[in-house]
């Protein structure tokens, strides 16, 4: 009775081993997704330079809060268009004042994947440095959009030595 219990359990493993997918590492986002990212990140950043918050505000939460109930969406709009207005407040009252450039300093994709990757990039204020990290994601249509936006004042050394931004470096 006993082998029979192992049998069984050999099988069912084999079979769901058989079942699985297989990792193709080939797969990286095409050339068309990767321009059609930078070119939301363009719009963004001259968006910011030109103070046209609402723009990208409404951007932002056109692409991320598809799922969202209506209060949700109004309170991450205000939420979004006070970090943006402070953020262009020109020193002495502000930190940041005027955006006067960006870089992309990181493409990260994940091994498998043609459908999600990660561009960041460094902004360059009056006063300071920002570091901005998009996240896409490609739908079955082949639109790109914007799954994940976020910003860091840290040291930009500090922030790309970080286990998440050198994950696609090592694989």
């Amino acid at each position: 009775m006993q082998k029979c219990y192992v049998f069984i359990l050999v099988f069912i493993a084999g079979i769901n081993f058989c079942q699985s997918q297989v990792l193709d590492l080939r797969k990286t986002p095409t050339e068309h997704s990767l321009k059609e990212a930078n070119q939301i990140v363009k719009t963004f950043f001259e968006n910011l330079k030109n103070k046209d918050h609402e723009a990208n505000v409404d951007f932002i939460v056109e692409n991320l809060g598809g799922t969202w109930d209506e209060s949700k969406k109004i309170s991450t709009k205000n939420d979004y268009l006070n970090k943006f207005q402070i953020m262009s407040i020109k020193p002495p009252k502000g930190v940041y004042g005027d955006l006067q450039g960006f870089d992309i300093i990181d493409q990260g994709i994940l091994p498998g994947s043609d459908r999600y990757f990660r561009n960041t990039y460094l902004g360059y204020f009056e006063q300071s440095v920002l570091i901005f990290e998009f996240r896409f994601y490609v739908t079955q249509n082949k639109k790109v959009r914007l799954n994940y936006i976020g910003w860091s004042e840290k040291n930009p050394f500090e922030y790309m030595s970080t286990a998440d931004m050198l994950m696609s470096r090592y694989n």
